[in-house]
């Protein structure tokens, strides 16, 4: 009858919860409502001295029951904070002298515990309740009344006291957390994130404790800094309770890092107390190590000496051996990727030691069972490999050996399998060519995480990707298992989505690599999906498309341009309208460049298709392109770029077309105009082109300066045989010249150049004869 009563009970104040958060725009101006709030806190009193006495049958409907008293304080807390003003000062009180008080002894549970932690989170953190920096600013009058009753809450010695036994009673490791360790180390050292602190019992204390330390941080330092100093030097290993009371210190004291950066010195406390307290090898003494672990990870990017730095890695690395207890290497695998994530991290400090580092991560690694755990590890030797590089590849045979193995063994732990994915990439990366050798495994690695028939693929498609771009950068030739994947991009181009841009860089890469075979195996496949999508994609994937159209019109066989049709018609179109952006409009006019460079034939049918296509005369569509063009060359500001629409405009000037010869002047005037731009004088009087190879620097649009990689030495060859850097602009604006002079005769030839400006005359004459 009591549990029937109970259940009734339960679901009444679940309907009153509804009533009050959900059903009414503000609580306060209610007075049955403020009435029940605050008849809660005496009720939830009775029923924890009910629950107490309570058989066990019971006792789980009470804490249910005492549970969701707490739920309507919290949410009115989050939900209407204003209206929970009148109760703050009884809700503190409440929670004060059951979690901090001996009131509270033999009454509490740990769900209620939580809540009522969160609940004086809540009142500390809520926005609502902290005037501004100058307190006459503030508007709301019921913020300053909250603000008020918090200061007369909590003085100093309640401050204190809360702390002190936070640290005391609260944060030090439980019977059950040692039993765990013991039992499941993997399960205990696996950590919980995101809002596990509104659910779980150390999370919860921690966060509580880091938040009353934030914002009485002037009040509780030098409680802090007393507890570190008297508890400092290292305690008898048999004396349990002291090493938990230490543990319990130093997790306080590594949460508090920031806020304690001017009161400790953390230089000194190394070298001197920590150093030691790792040194210590009894089992007890476990628990002090592996805090210590965690410490210096904590501190390692607050205040930390960077000559101290190798010292560090000297303290972990013995942490990380197989005699040590399995929570410790965890602790300390993690402390290393936080050391080694630093602003400040230096390859050369950590290089005397990679080698060990890595030797003893690869068999933690390969001991460790739970798939979570393997995660953490590899996650640690993933970023470890990134950060040094090109330095892995003499130490990291051992771990390639033994991926394809984890692979395999991972196949029902796709989170898994994503890690083993982007550790791949930086061993691809730092291996460089290396890499090859890797393809009989990385080869049906690809085919799985891209074929979008899987249901794994959801998961690895992206890091997928991304491995396959590396290893096509990282790759000198067109290897057989590199060619089978080829068929995989057009429906992954038709995915479309956050994936699009990866695609296209993938395809871009391959055009270099082996631009015929791509033509011949997915050319039409490929231009037709990237068509259709077109209309439908934002400037930013228009942009990626263009620059993949021009990348294959300078890399492709010579049949490219007809297979590219459909997409160079869309660019015909784009300048024809011309009213896309600078950056957009200099990319359709390269492209249209390239193609008059090829070929004036394959221009004029452009031109006659467009106007086919818009019932107009092809020569007024010609003459439309070239206003368009003219008008807007001004505004392509790369000297590439501009010379090689210089280079596309002097081209035409033999064509003979009267679209043409009618624009002269307004040719003439950009052409001058680059010729300034890119010619400079040399030491000895006579002037230059400056982008010719060979010149300067020619400067590439390279991924990564740090390393040159096969893909960028592809780059640069096709930039070497460029136009752009093989044709000097001076020279070949004076042989087109001559040669129309000779088409037009001179008559003809001397009546066009009268009509040229003399402004543009005299400037061209700096450069050539006319």
């Amino acid at each position: 009858e009591s549990a029937i009563t109970l259940e009734k009970a339960i679901l009444a104040i679940k309907i009153l919860r509804k009533l009050v958060i959900q059903g009414l725009k503000k609580p306060e101006e209610n007075a049955d409502a403020m009435s029940f709030i605050s008849k809660l806190f005496i009720e939830a009193r009775t029923l924890l001295d009910v629950r107490k006495n309570s058989p066990p049958q019971l006792r789980e409907h009470l804490e249910k029951y005492c549970v969701l008293h707490q739920k309507i304080w919290y949410d009115l807390l989050e939900n209407h904070p204003f209206s929970f003003v009148q109760h703050i000062s009884t809700c503190l009180s409440f929670i004060c002298s059951l979690c901090f008080t001996p009131a509270g002894e033999g009454l509490l549970f740990q769900r209620f515990t939580i809540f009522c932690l969160n609940l004086l989170k809540g009142v500390l953190l809520c926005m609502e309740y902290r005037p501004a920096k100058n307190i006459e600013d503030t508007r709301d009058p019921i913020t300053l009344q909250a603000h008020r009753i918090k200061q007369e809450f909590f003085r100093l010695e309640t401050i204190n006291e809360i702390c002190t036994r936070l640290i005391s009673n609260y944060l030090p490791l439980s019977g059950d957390d040692l039993q765990l360790w013991d039992e499941d180390p993997e399960g205990y050292a696996f950590e919980e994130g995101g809002d596990s602190w509104r659910y779980s019992w150390r999370p919860c204390c921690e966060t509580v404790f880091l938040t009353l330390f934030h914002e009485y941080r002037e009040s509780l330092a030098s409680l802090l800094v007393s507890l570190v100093r008297n508890n400092h030097a290292p305690v008898d290993p048999a004396n349990l309770t002291a090493i938990l009371q230490k543990d319990a210190i130093y997790n306080a004291v590594g949460l508090a890092a920031f806020d304690l950066y001017d009161e400790i010195d953390f230089d000194s406390w190394l070298t001197s107390s920590l150093s030691l307290e790792l040194g210590v090898n009894d089992s007890n003494y476990r628990i002090v190590r592996r805090r210590v672990c965690w410490l210096l990870g904590q501190w390692s990017g607050v205040k930390l000496s960077p000559e101290l730095r190798p010292r560090l890695y000297e303290m972990l690395m013995p942490m990380l051996t197989n005699s040590e207890d399995l929570v410790v290497r965890l602790a300390a695998a993690k402390a290393m990727k936080v050391v080694i994530d630093d602003f400040e991290f230096s390859v050369e400090e950590l290089e005397p030691y990679l080698e060990q580092v890595f030797s003893l991560l690869f068999a933690l690694l390969k001991e460790v069972g739970e798939c979570d755990t393997k995660l953490n590890v590899l996650n640690v030797l993933s970023y470890l490999i990134e950060r040094v590089g090109v330095s892995i590849r003499p130490i990291c045979s051992a771990l390639l050996h033994y991926l394809p193995t984890l692979w395999e063994e991972s196949a029902n732990h796709n989170m898994l399998r994503c890690s083993i994915l982007s550790t791949l990439v930086f061993i691809v990366q730092g291996l460089g060519t290396v890499s090859e050798g890797l393809l009989p495994f990385l080869g049906p690695v690809l085919e799985l995480s891209t074929d979008l028939t899987q249901d794994c693929h959801i998961y690895l498609l992206e890091d997928g990707l991304e491995l396959w771009l590396t290893l096509l950068h990282n790759t000198a030739k067109p290897y057989d298992s590199l060619l089978q994947l080829l068929p995989r991009i057009p429906p992954l181009l038709a995915l479309g989505s956050e994936n699009l841009r990866t695609t296209i860089y993938i395809l871009q890469a391959y055009v270099l690599l082996c631009p015929l075979r791509v033509m011949e195996t997915i050319g039409n496949a490929v231009v037709q999906e990237l068509s259709t999508q077109y209309g439908d994609l934002q400037d930013e994937g228009v942009l990626m498309i263009l620059r993949l159209v021009e990348t294959w019109l300078r890399a492709g066989p010579p049949h490219t341009p007809q297979v590219l049709e459909p997409l160079l018609l869309m660019v015909m179109d784009a300048v024809h309208t011309g009213t896309d952006y600078p950056m957009l409009m200099s990319l359709h006019l390269s492209i249209l460049s390239r193609l008059i460079l090829s070929s004036h034939a394959l221009f004029a049918s452009l031109c006659l298709t467009t106007a086919t296509k818009l019932n107009s005369n092809h020569n007024d569509v010609a003459g439309k392109v070239l206003d368009v063009w003219c008008d807007k060359m001004p505004c392509v500001t790369a000297p590439e770029r501009r010379k090689l629409l210089a280079l596309a405009l002097s081209s035409l000037l033999t064509t003979e077309s009267p679209v043409v010869l009618s624009r002269v002047y307004i040719v003439f005037l950009n052409v001058a105009e680059t010729l300034n731009d890119v010619t400079r004088p040399d030491e000895q009087g006579g002037i230059i082109d400056s982008l010719m190879a060979g010149v300067g620097d020619v400067v590439l649009d390279t991924d990564d300066i740090d390393y040159e990689t096969e893909h960028d030495s592809r780059k640069r060859q096709i930039a070497m045989q460029d136009p752009v850097h093989t044709i000097v602009l001076k020279e070949y604006v004076q042989s087109q010249v001559n040669a129309m002079a000779l088409q037009l005769g001179e008559t003809n030839y001397k009546e066009i150049i009268g009509n040229v400006d003399v402004e543009t005359r005299d400037n061209l004459l700096e450069y050539v004869t006319l």
